[in-house]
């Protein structure tokens, strides 16, 4: 499969795939400075942009690197399920989609005005 940069612009319907760290866990009130215990490589469908800027994707695959250095688990998002992302912090893990059968159909939507983003 060929797989096309998007960055940030991607649209409902689109199959998408990033990468986004995986943070330990720490309490609220904590100053510690963040410490990162891995890496997801994550694949999904777009199936929502809200007005706030949060894309909600179905996950299609997730794949998990752990960070030899930490001992925590870390683990992957399951198949299936609804995660909600804010599009410009999807946008920092070099986002690709796949592109569609009909790229003439998906660039008549992209320059529609009736396009919601």
């Amino acid at each position: 499969m060929k797989w096309l940069a998007c960055g940030t612009e991607f649209i409902v319907a689109d199959v998408i795939r990033w990468r986004e760290p995986i943070w330990k866990p720490q309490p609220r009130s904590s100053k510690k400075k963040p410490t990162m215990i891995g890496q997801r490589a994550v694949t999904g469908q777009v199936l929502k942009i809200d007005r706030n800027g949060w894309a909600h994707i179905q996950v299609a695959a997730c794949t998990v690197e752990q960070s030899p250095r930490s001992w925590h688990p870390v683990h992957p998002l399951k198949i299936g399920e609804t995660i909600r992302r804010r599009r410009s912090k999807i946008g920092q893990g070099k986002v690709d989609r796949l592109p569609w059968s009909d790229e003439t159909a998906r660039a008549a939507i992209v320059g529609s005005r009736f396009l919601k983003s």
